[in-house]
């Protein structure tokens, strides 16, 4: 008894691991998707903890770099010096974009916390 039980348990393992090799996205035939292309280094900014992080980065001209609101409270991105822009009020969450046009340096601050600075190098 103990016997097929425990040949009953293989079969039962062995079938499950197989069904799982097998996946299950239900596009039988279908082409595998593209795993997502890489983000281009130095175009993310997080924005949090009344800071920019990176505070400074280098990026080509025509770039979009990215400012997502990690933090608790809003805050802002707005250009100092170098281009103009400004997000407006960025709650938790949200995120707003800024594409590189020019070579020169960009300054930027949150204007509710004007002590978070950050600075874009535009190549």
């Amino acid at each position: 008894m103990i016997k097929r039980t425990l040949t009953l348990g293989l079969v039962l393992v062995s079938l499950g691991a197989g069904v799982a090799a097998c996946g299950g996205s239900g596009d039988d035939g279908a082409a595998a998707a593209a795993p997502p292309a890489p983000k281009a280094a130095g175009t993310a900014v997080s924005v949090q903890d009344n800071s920019f992080s990176p505070a400074t980065i280098k990026v080509a001209k025509g770039d979009t770099v990215t400012f997502t609101n990690e933090g608790a409270i809003d805050h802002t991105v707005t250009a100092t010096s170098g281009a103009k822009f400004d997000s407006g009020s960025l709650a938790p969450g949200a995120t707003f974009k800024f594409t590189a046009e020019k070579a020169g340096t960009v300054s930027y601050v949150c204007t509710i916390h004007p002590g978070m600075q950050g600075t874009i190098e535009v190549k």
